[in-house]
């Protein structure tokens, strides 16, 4: 498996664990819909938020490790 492609899986694994987590919290949700516009479903918004933070998240630890393991 490529160095890259490690990278791509993790993201993914972040942002789908993001976009779960947002939408398990409901008080979320609540927060995001005074705080954003009304013009998109305000638990989308939401979810892709916070699936680029968890991926975002993910994609840096797994760099990280990646440059400090030697072959």
């Amino acid at each position: 498996m490529s160095r890259g492609l490690a990278i791509l899986s993790f993201w993914l694994l972040g942002f789908g664990i993001g976009f779960a987590g947002y939408l398990s919290l409901p008080a979320i949700a609540d927060w995001f819909s005074t705080a954003l516009p009304k013009f998109v479903n305000q638990s989308i918004i939401g979810a892709l938020f916070a699936g680029m933070i968890g991926s975002a998240i993910s994609t840096f630890t797994v760099m990280t490790w990646a440059n400090r393991t030697s072959v």
